[in-house]
């Protein structure tokens, strides 16, 4: 049997059996310092240690009386025991429900309780205590495994190391038939419930099957230019399909590559300069963050010539961004200044950002701004910008080889799948459709929900996007975020947002005016640049002060002025409100990948807003 044609549970049994003694994750423990070391060295755990631990995990779900079809749900963060625990459940046949760690515990148990969940996987004693205080309302729940803390006195809970040792007490019990679940597995079966993320209200969950894994794993490993011993770094949730599909186990399914897990999201920029990895997937924000950093000239460029790494640019866009791609001839001493250039600005850059080992970046869940794209492009770190959704996986990449910046690339190749891979168009609305192995089966639990996304077979996305001759697709909006301005004029605000982020003193732009006779914003800045510009200002605060300062909001001014000179009359902000915070993923403002939930937000802010306009 081919790979493609097993599930990804047969294939880690398989990559078990060849690999052994080789390392599979690098992680860390509370404690070592500095991050990711034990005794000097990288902790690792090899491919047998991986399979001792999921083996263990589900004989112990097997002895607590888990069975097949189960649906068990995960909230924890992006860590080995994640990938262990949802290998384990998968390996005896039960079912994945992802929950995002940063929920609420009534939104977990709403995931819970909608998938009948008899166990649940939880990471840390605040996550158990929360739903322990709510499990009068979840009577099916027989038993928390707790994830980085004791189970504690409620005898509803037991520890992971609890669970996996009960799993090795019933080995003799259970080994034979753990065995024969994994074997006698197929593609059709059920694996992972993936719920959206909410930014349109209650998330619904869209149910994947072993082939939707297999085939994200499979074409993924076919596309992406991985060489044999990269280490690739994890650290968006697990419970987003980007990450669980096409992170761990595409590294898996590949078989000669380490994956490295982040401390949190929010340490990602050391774990970088730790972990050194040569590839990771990442939302456009991460790009935006990195890019605003180098050009606000703080630390990182303090040991370069800022007209020195502008000229190494300029030569980078002739030869890596405008001359390669559009057929101009690429003078042989620009060829011998990049060398010097790469050596000495570039690399050094790569070095004190990324650890110095990155090949590329894998990008989606939002819009990249196509000249911060560019940047990182003329850096020599590729940005294989895709798109995809959480009823899909992966629909449209960028190749290697077949790049165009400013869009999503080109339909999927399923040339490695067996009975052919999946298909990507517009409708006559102009609507992203798709079909094949990446659709989900169905909306768990919404009959209506999915007999309106799945439609003749084909997934109705809600993005609009425009087709060019060469098959690569561009983005526009999505349905239901276009703004009809009074004028009758159809407005993408996506577009606008990426635009005004460019500059790093923006950190979130949200575009505002349906209906009105001309467009607003919700504006909030990065806190490091405020910081910076206060300095070149001859101001001082606390960010909130310097947020609200006059001189302040002339840079936002200038900016907005600059940025409406590049759109149509009708697509410029003519003015704007701005705050004096972020907008925060933990004050229900963005979705765990870092999208804004607009209504959500102009729920909040909405009267600022309606105050820009005057009265009739």
């Amino acid at each position: 049997m081919k790979d493609a044609e097993k599930t990804i549970t047969q294939i880690f049994w398989a990559r078990v059996s060849q690999n052994q003694k080789k390392p599979l994750f690098i992680y860390h423990k509370d404690g070592d310092f500095p991050p990711f070391t034990h005794k000097g060295k990288l902790r690792k755990m090899s491919w047998n240690e991986v399979g001792k631990r999921v083996k263990n995990v589900g004989m112990g779900l097997m002895a607590l009386g888990a069975q097949k079809g189960d649906r068990i749900s995960i909230m924890a963060n992006t860590s080995p025991e994640w990938v262990i625990a949802d290998l384990g459940l998968l390996s005896i046949g039960g079912e994945t429900g992802s929950i995002y760690p940063n929920n609420l515990s009534s939104q977990a148990q709403y995931i819970i309780n909608d998938l009948e969940s008899r166990f649940a996987f939880l990471e840390g004693k605040e996550r158990r205590d929360g739903l322990l205080n709510l499990k009068a309302n979840s009577p099916q729940l027989q038993k928390i495994i707790t994830i980085g803390c004791e189970a504690g006195d409620d005898p509803l809970c037991i520890s992971f190391e609890e669970l996996m040792a009960l799993g090795a007490s019933n080995h003799e019990k259970f080994c034979q038939a753990f065995d024969d679940a994994v074997a006698q597995a197929k593609l059709s079966d059920i694996a992972s419930y993936i719920y959206t993320s909410g930014t349109t209200g209650v998330p619904k969950g869209a149910v994947h099957n072993h082939a939707s894994i297999t085939y994200t794993a499979c074409t993924g490993a076919a596309w992406m230019p991985i060489e044999s011993g990269y280490v690739d770094l994890s650290f968006l949730p697990m419970a987003h399909i980007f990450e669980q599909f096409a992170g761990p186990f595409l590294d898996i399914y590949r078989g000669d590559v380490i994956t490295a897990f982040a401390r949190e999201i929010d340490t990602v920029a050391q774990d970088f300069t730790f972990v050194k990895p040569h590839y990771t997937r990442c939302p456009p924000r991460l790009l935006e963050k990195v890019y605003s950093k180098v050009w606000s000239k703080t630390d990182v460029l303090a040991d370069l010539s800022s007209q020195g790494f502008k000229e190494a640019l300029d030569i980078a866009e002739r030869i890596r961004v405008g001359g390669a791609l559009e057929g101009n001839d690429i003078l042989d001493n620009d060829s011998k200044n990049l060398e010097f250039y790469e050596e000495n600005h570039f690399q050094h850059l790569k070095e004190l950002v990324f650890g110095g080992n990155l090949e590329f970046f894998v990008a989606g869940g939002a819009p990249l701004s196509e000249e911060i794209n560019a940047f990182f492009w003329k850096l020599g770190l590729p940005v294989y910008e895709l798109y995809g959704m959480t009823e899909t996986g992966g629909a449209t990449t960028n190749l290697p080889g077949a790049v165009k910046l400013g869009t999503v690339g080109r339909n999927w190749s399923g040339d490695a799948w067996p009975t052919g891979g999946g298909h990507t168009d517009l409708s006559p609305e102009g609507e992203i459709i798709m079909k094949g192995p990446n659709v989900m089966l169905r909306y768990h639990n919404k009959p209506e929900a999915t007999k309106e996304a799945l439609r003749d077979g084909w997934m109705h996305s809600g993005d609009i996007a425009e087709l060019d001759e060469a098959g690569y697709f561009r983005i526009t909006d999505r349905i239901k975020d276009i703004i009809i301005t009074a004028g009758g004029k159809n407005v993408a605000p996506v577009g606008i947002e990426g635009l005004m982020k460019e500059d790093p003193l923006i950190s979130q732009v949200v575009v505002y005016g349906d209906r009105k006779k001309y467009l607003t914003a919700l504006i909030s800045l990065d806190e490091e640049e405020v910081v910076e510009r206060a300095k070149e200002l001859g101001i001082k605060g606390t960010y909130e002060k310097l947020a609200r300062h006059p001189l302040m909001r002339k840079e936002v001014d200038q900016i907005i002025k600059q940025k409406n000179e590049n759109l149509a009359r009708y697509e410029t902000i003519k003015s704007y409100v701005l705050l004096d915070r972020d907008l925060t993923i933990e004050d229900g403002d963005l979705t765990p990948t870092m999208k804004v939930k607009r209504k959500e937000v102009f729920k909040k802010y909405g009267q600022l807003m309606e105050e820009l306009y005057p009265k009739d």
